[in-house]
């Protein structure tokens, strides 16, 4: 085995490499993050919607959410020349059938949050397309479209500026144990790489890779899908995001002269084959018809599927794992990743170097990968 490193970061997507510029601003030493791809982020950090938006179901995410857009719309000087966010508004919209929840949640956030309950007629001046039913309407005028790009290379950049090591094309086969202890990796050409601390940021892959080498930590893989329309001349890049909730989820935002749209499917997938189901295009279409009929006819651009890996109750794991001393998670981001990547990085470095962070006990439980695991025996 070569020599030993403080911290392998086996992935590098946003939650591998968020984690790592949080510790190189930490001043960690000997840090080293494995990407299996030639490029960095080219999974589901590459294929989502791109979308700022910060209230969700669970009160935790939301939590880390609104922290961490501050990160986005106010990164440190130097992290990216130019803006993350595009701000060009969310409305969350529900029908009779969700309306009540989406109330409740947004008198959560309290009287400082930056949202306005508008009318029908308002939405329809801010999004004209969106024709769909509405009993309640929300509008975040602060959130909209984050720059994934400019965010991951600003992580990136940052990390190797901060002394991490960065490898792509480093595919890892295994988590090599000792005594019922993590030591490090093997990677699929051979070679060993010894580590105090393996943190697993694999994505889709993490579940399987930790189980493999005994943890009883459990996530699910599934995959949704998007699509582009072609250029339409009605289509105005300054809409906002349009987010349905309720039993017919669907959002929908400008994007490359045309729409992007979701049906907000959901199936189980194995991470090697991820590919795009032709049928959910029916979905899209039958959705986008409800909602945005003058788009009804509009062909398909661009469509494809990602990867969005959940947890049994919907949160992250960010924490060591409960049965191999030596491991340590930042998975299980269920496509909010992006949004909440400034948190979740600031949350693993300190766990991982026990540095000062005032991060609450019961933001610390919440996360904890001990609470996703396996009976054993």
């Amino acid at each position: 085995m070569s020599r030993e490193h403080s911290i392998l970061i086996v992935g590098g997507g946003v939650a591998g490499l968020a984690t790592a510029w949080e510790l190189a601003r930490l001043g960690q030493r000997g840090v080293l993050l494995l990407e299996r791809e030639e490029q960095l982020g080219s999974h589901s950090s590459a294929l989502n919607a791109a979308i700022l938006r910060t209230l969700s179901s669970d009160p935790i995410t939301t939590r880390l959410a609104r922290a961490s857009a501050d990160f986005l719309r106010r990164p440190p000087e130097g992290f990216s020349e130019v803006p993350l966010v595009d701000p060009r508004g969310l409305v969350l919209v529900a029908g009779s059938d969700a309306a009540a929840g989406l109330r409740a949640r947004v008198e959560a956030l309290g009287p400082d949050a930056k949202v306005a309950e508008i009318s029908q007629g308002e939405l329809h001046t801010l999004a004209p397309a969106y024709a769909g039913p509405v009993a309640v309407a929300f509008h975040f005028p602060e959130e909209g479209q984050i720059d994934i790009a400019a965010l991951m290379q600003g992580f990136a950049r940052g990390a190797r500026r901060g002394g991490v090591g960065i490898r792509t094309a480093a595919a890892v086969s295994e988590l090599v144990c000792e005594s019922g202890c993590v030591a490090g990796v093997r990677l699929e050409n051979g070679e060993r790489l010894r580590a105090a601390t393996t943190v697993i940021a694999a994505g889709g892959w993490a579940g399987a890779l930790g189980r493999a080498a005994g943890s009883g930590v459990r996530l699910r893989p599934t995959r949704r899908h998007l699509m582009v329309t072609a250029p339409d001349a009605a289509v105005e890049r300054s809409w906002p995001v349009v987010w349905r909730l309720g039993a017919d989820e669907f959002y929908c935002r400008p994007e490359s002269g045309g729409m992007l749209l979701c049906a907000c499917d959901l199936s189980d997938v194995e991470p090697d084959r991820c590919h795009a189901d032709a049928g959910v295009r029916d979905t899209i279409a039958e959705k986008t018809a409800h909602q945005l009929p003058a788009l009804a006819e509009a062909g398909a651009a661009h469509f494809w599927c990602g990867m969005r890996t959940l947890t049994e109750d919907g949160r992250f794991a960010i924490g060591p794992d409960p049965d191999l001393a030596g491991l340590f998670w930042v998975a299980g981001l269920a496509g909010a990743g992006m949004v909440c990547s400034g948190e979740l990085g600031r949350i693993a470095a300190a766990r991982l170097t026990g540095a000062p962070a005032e991060l609450p006990a019961e933001i610390i439980d919440a996360l904890a990968p001990a609470r996703l695991a396996a009976p054993r025996g």
